[in-house]
């Protein structure tokens, strides 16, 4: 998810000077940071014709207006960084589908529909209702919600999905990682055709 060019090391680095106080170091964060979070936000929105949602760059520039209210966190590495940073993208998306559904009430509010890494059915909604569904499958299915929180949100590929996991203290390996995508989509599927009903 990160630069090429910048070494894990060099994140983590980054993120524990500017823990300690070093201004500088938030800045040779964002640099390392920036284009890749922009082109992982840039997959997260469908074009929506006639409509402005919320666009990739200003999703990555919340998220860093964000960043401030968790610069006390007790950095450990680049996977710690990556979870978090998915975990506020999935709030900074929740919280402007909720304003822009609020905006429209009554006056035929276009959902905001996301468009996941891989076309999937599964997964191409309104981002509220894919929400609704992630909570109600980590109610059953924890690790599964986080794998499709982290993929989904984060745009993490499955190497970076099972190292952030790891690196929270939950053993996952690629292979359970690969499998518990499979299955959260298919039941975010059957969850989502329950919550619509036969068409």
């Amino acid at each position: 998810m990160l630069d090429e060019r910048a070494a894990p090391g060099d994140i983590t680095r980054c993120l524990q000077d500017w823990r300690g106080g070093d201004e500088e170091a938030l800045s040779r964060l964002t640099a390392a940071v920036y284009r890749e979070l922009r082109r992982l936000a840039s997959f997260l929105f469908a074009a929506e014709s006639g409509d402005r949602t919320l666009q990739p760059t200003a999703l990555v520039h919340e998220l860093y207006l964000q960043l401030p209210g968790v610069q006390h966190l007790d950095w450990q590495s680049r996977a710690q960084f990556l979870s978090v940073a998915a975990r506020m993208m999935r709030n900074i998306l929740v919280d402007h589908a909720r304003k822009r559904h609020a905006a429209k009430r009554g006056g035929g509010a276009a959902p905001v529909i996301v468009d996941p890494p891989a076309e999937d059915p599964a997964l191409k909604s309104d981002v509220l209702v894919i929400n609704d569904a992630l909570d109600r499958l980590s109610e059953h299915y924890p690790r599964q919600s986080r794998v499709v929180e982290l993929r989904f949100f984060g745009g993490l590929t499955t190497e970076e999905t099972s190292e952030v996991l790891n690196a929270t203290g939950v053993e996952c390996s690629l292979r359970t990682v690969e499998r518990d995508w499979t299955f959260a989509r298919a039941w975010l599927q059957n969850d989502l055709q329950n919550a619509i009903g036969p068409s």
